[in-house]
């Protein structure tokens, strides 16, 4: 299984973000004793957040974002860029966020020119868990798969990835009993994923996009089950 770099257009409209307390400092390249995250792992809507509410504060944030920015250059300059900017979502992005449980809450994007914003919205999506997964943990590498995308992650490796136009910087490992993606670009908002167990022995999946006024998360729970995503199921064809 090979690892996906994501790449993904950020607003031209959030500056360079300072970089203070970086969490991948602290993360192991071993995994704690004693934890199962691996297996097949089945969305508890009812113990999840809501994702349609996490993206109607993010689409929030942004409008503010944008606004303070546009007030610090009145020339012009930031709402000229963010309109010559084209954010185009990706395809996968879309089937993505098509999937069942919360995920139905997700808003649909309307057609037509995107709005300012709207591929940080779609990154954020992107980056959030399918219904069904299956975890792999392995010596230096941790995977998930889920109904539409498969990612492998190098542990304790720092991986230089390119972000849109950005650079960015993504180290995976483990702190304490999580695991944690942690990628960062020269500016912008980072995004930070993370598995554990809950203390009832479920997983708990969180994504949270955060920088330049961005603060938004998202936690899912999922309960064991013998069902792989779809992806994973041998075809009829």
């Amino acid at each position: 299984m090979s690892s996906r770099v994501r790449r993904f257009p950020l607003c031209a409209a959030f500056l360079t973000l300072t970089l203070v307390g970086c969490a991948s400092n602290r993360l192991s390249s071993t995994a704690p004793p004693g934890l199962r995250l691996s297996g097949n792992w089945a969305l508890d809507p009812a113990a999840s957040d809501n994702i349609g509410q996490a993206v109607a504060r993010l689409r929030t944030q942004i409008d503010k974002a944008l606004r303070l920015a546009r007030r610090a250059r009145p020339e012009g300059g930031v709402g000229d860029a963010t309109r010559r900017r084209r954010e185009s979502p990706r395809r996968d992005s879309d089937e993505t966020s098509a999937g069942g449980g919360a995920r139905a809450s997700t808003p649909v994007e309307p057609s037509g020119p995107a709005p300012p914003g709207a591929a940080l919205v779609q990154e954020f999506l992107s980056n959030v868990p399918g219904s069904h997964l299956t975890i792999t943990v392995a010596p230096g590498s941790f995977s998930v798969v889920s109904e539409n995308t498969s990612q492998q992650y190098s542990t304790g490796v720092r991986t230089a990835v390119e972000l849109g136009e950005v650079n960015a910087e993504q180290r995976s490992g483990w702190n304490g009993r999580k695991y944690i993606i942690d990628t960062r670009p020269e500016w912008g908002p980072a995004i930070t994923q993370s598995f554990g167990l809950a203390p009832d022995g479920n997983l708990v999946a969180t994504v949270r996009l955060r920088g330049q006024g961005i603060d938004t998360a998202v936690t899912l729970h999922y309960r064991r089950t013998k069902q792989a995503p779809a992806a994973l199921l041998p075809s009829n064809d």
